[in-house]
């Protein structure tokens, strides 16, 4: 079953889908962070065909857009940071653990792309998760943004104070804000998966050239707790030829969580 929620707090207005599996009380919750540029359907409804599959095996799912992204309130070029989505997801944990529906249910942070680095990010112990899945995550965040998804023109233009449009193929724009706040804050998982010890699960394509695979392998040797990189043979950013092999993975690792 599926129902549409605004989740308002703190002067923000975030619109969120929630799947609830009938006849299941208390199911563990899924929350699904999208990726830049991106929304809570998903190009080819990735992230709406990912919520799908955890419903129809008994698990609840939160789809929400970032603020200025999808059908939330805001405009992506003036409210797109990294430390706003952190403080999207953040706020959506909040309103989550609130509802009574999911008062005892544990919550699993799942996220692609960037929306990965935000599930890796994701730090605060007040709003503790039992487990995260990161889908070709952002993990070397000023690196990635800087060579590749912006490249270093734009980089410079944007660090300088201009606004920036037409990256890596998007008709979109951005303040210099988004740089600014990576210079600033680093936004490194590396970093923030010092504060947290709880089960995460990486999923990378082998064929992503957009944020390549090398950095799940680096924040799997420098993850203490535990965890599982998972490699999908010639699998690009979108995982566009190997959604089932995505979808039995996800559902097995969260099945193996509840055993």
């Amino acid at each position: 079953m599926k129902d549409h929620k605004w989740v308002e707090r703190n002067g923000k207005r975030l619109s969120a889908m929630i799947h609830t599996p009938e006849k299941v009380e208390n199911p563990p919750v899924i929350i699904f962070c999208h990726g830049f540029t991106g929304e809570k359907v998903g190009g080819n409804q990735f992230v709406l065909r990912l919520a799908n599959t955890v419903e129809a095996a008994g698990y609840a799912a939160v789809r929400f857009d970032f603020s200025g992204s999808g059908e939330s309130a805001g405009e992506f070029e003036r409210d797109t940071t990294i430390s706003g989505w952190k403080d999207d997801l953040h706020i959506v944990v909040e309103w989550v653990q609130e509802q009574p529906a999911f008062q005892n249910s544990p919550i699993y942070l799942l996220g692609h792309s960037l929306g990965g680095c935000i599930v890796l990010l994701h730090d605060d112990a007040n709003l503790p998760v039992a487990g995260r899945m990161a889908l070709a995550p952002v993990i070397h965040t000023q690196e990635n943004f800087h060579d590749t998804i912006l490249g270093p023109e734009l980089w410079a233009a944007a660090e300088s104070g201009e606004r920036i449009s037409h990256f890596y193929g998007k008709g979109m724009a951005l303040q210099p804000d988004f740089v600014r706040d990576i210079i600033q804050h680093g936004h490194s998982p590396l970093k923030a998966c010092q504060t947290y010890d709880n089960p995460v699960l990486l999923i990378h394509g082998t064929a992503d050239t957009a944020v390549p695979a090398e950095g799940s392998e680096h924040f799997t040797k420098v993850y203490a707790g535990p965890k599982e990189l998972y490699l999908i043979e010639e699998a690009d950013h979108s995982f566009s030829r190997q959604m089932e092999q995505l979808q039995e993975k996800i559902v097995g690792w969260l099945s193996a969580q509840h055993g």
